[in-house]
């Protein structure tokens, strides 16, 4: 018989919160693999025929699916518990540059980040700096052992609260 596990309602929250992110980091962590398999190092627009497209796309989905966690959502007010990041510096450096690209790039529009010249012509009418990144093997690696470890500390949590239920 399937039973379900009696949970206070700040431990449901919790749990709740630590599933979706489980989902949203998994999904992040897929993300990274397939770049990484690509080999999608270079800036999107250096490539041809729907390679940026599909490029710019697991990028986007990269950092914004990895940041949504650590984001304050509406709702219940369950913050993601940092004692589970335990990053070491370089790590902790890419998690502030990723949620920086999200906040700054990818989920707002920020005008910082933003750069367009005005011209006097008739046919092009202004230049624009271009949003577009890449990350390197190396940074991709990182993000992959990042995710790994965070993953399993989430799925010890979960089985720590679910255990603690009647």
């Amino acid at each position: 018989m399937i039973e379900d596990v009696d949970l206070s309602p700040r431990d449901r929250a919790l749990y709740e919160k630590l599933h979706a992110s489980h989902g949203d980091l998994g999904m992040a962590s897929s993300c990274a693999h397939y770049i990484l398999k690509k080999g999608w190092h270079t800036l999107s627009f250096m490539r041809r025929g729907s390679v940026p497209l599909q490029q710019i796309a697991f990028t986007t989905t990269m950092i914004v699916a990895y940041a949504r966690p650590f984001a304050g959502g509406r709702g219940k007010s369950i913050s993601f518990p940092e004692r589970l990041l335990e990053y070491d510096d370089a790590q902790a450096a890419f998690h502030e540059r990723l949620l920086k690209l999200r906040n700054q790039e990818y989920a707002h529009t920020d005008a910082s980040t933003i750069s367009v010249r005005p011209l006097k012509g008739s046919i092009v009418t202004d230049i624009q700096s271009i949003r577009d990144v890449s990350f390197s093997p190396g940074e991709l690696k990182r993000f992959l052992a990042m995710t790994a470890g965070l993953l399993g500390r989430i799925r010890q949590r979960l089985d720590e609260i679910r255990r603690s239920g009647s």
